[in-house]
C-alpha cells in the first residue's frame, strides 16, 4: 500500500485537530471529575445535614425532661438539687414509657417503680450518683415514695405548661458537647420538635446544656445561660 504525502499545510491541520481532540479528551476528563466532585460534596452536606438533625433529636429528647422543668443553672450534677434531678429522671419514664404497663392505687394514681426511675436517672446524668428515693416536692408537686410497692406515686396533674426543648447548635471539643438549646411552647411537651419544623414558634429564652461522655453515650453535667453573640 502507497504512503500517503501530506503537504505541510496538510500536516499542520491535521496536528491541530489532533490538539484540539487531545485539549477535548482533556476538558471531559476534568469535567467528569468535577461532576463526581460536586456530587460527592452534595452527598457528603446531605449526610452531614442528616446526621446533624439526627443528632439534635436525639438530645432533644435526652434533655426534654430538664428543660420541662425550666431548672436554675447549675455547675455541675453534683451541685443540683437532689430533688431536681429525681423529678427530671420520672418525667423522663412518663416521656419515654408505655404507662399503661404501669399499676395505679386505689385514687388512680400511677406507681412508677424506682427502678425504671434509676434507668433513667443514668441515662440522664450518668452512674456516678444514684438517687435516694423519698417523697419530695418541688414547691407545686408532691411526689410520695411508696417503701411498700418501691414506687414513687405520681401526682394526677396536667403538664401542658412546660418548655419543650429546640436545639439550635450542637459543638463539640474532646469529651464533652455544648448544646444551645431554645426554650418554646408547644401544645404537648411531650412531643420532640423536629429540627426544621415549628421555625415560627416564640422563643422564650436561650440555655446551654453541657453534657459529658460516659462510655458510648452523653449525660447531662451542667445548665448554665447562653452567651449572646
Amino acid at each position: 500500500m502507497a504512503k500517503v504525502k501530506y503537504t505541510k499545510a496538510q500536516r499542520a491541520r491535521i496536528r491541530r485537530r489532533r490538539l484540539r481532540q487531545i485539549r477535548g479528551a482533556i476538558f471531559l476528563v476534568f469535567a467528569v471529575i468535577g461532576l463526581i466532585s460536586v456530587v460527592s460534596f452534595v452527598i457528603g452536606k446531605v449526610r452531614t445535614v442528616s446526621n446533624d438533625d439526627d443528632q439534635k433529636l436525639e438530645f432533644a429528647k435526652l434533655i426534654a425532661p430538664m428543660v420541662s422543668l425550666d431548672p436554675v443553672p447549675f455547675e455541675s450534677i453534683e451541685k443540683a438539687k437532689p430533688e431536681l434531678l429525681e423529678e427530671a429522671s420520672i418525667w423522663g419514664v412518663i416521656y419515654n414509657e408505655d404507662t399503661s404497663k404501669y399499676a395505679r392505687n386505689e385514687t388512680d394514681q400511677l406507681l412508677i417503680p424506682t427502678v425504671d426511675v434509676d434507668r433513667y436517672f443514668k441515662k440522664m446524668f450518668g452512674s456516678e450518683t444514684l438517687p435516694e428515693h423519698a417523697t419530695f416536692s418541688d414547691g407545686t408537686l408532691t411526689f410520695e415514695y411508696s417503701e411498700e410497692t418501691d414506687s414513687y406515686v405520681i401526682p394526677i396533674v396536667s403538664f401542658s405548661g412546660a418548655y419543650s426543648p429546640r436545639i439550635q447548635d450542637i459543638s463539640s471539643s474532646g469529651s464533652t458537647k455544648i448544646l444551645t438549646v431554645e426554650y418554646i411552647r408547644y401544645p404537648d411537651p411531650t412531643s420532640i420538635l423536629v429540627p426544621g419544623e415549628d421555625t415560627e414558634a416564640e422563643v422564650y429564652k436561650k440555655m446551654e446544656y453541657v453534657l459529658l461522655k460516659e462510655g458510648n453515650e452523653y449525660h447531662i453535667y451542667s445548665v448554665r445561660y447562653a452567651v449572646e453573640n
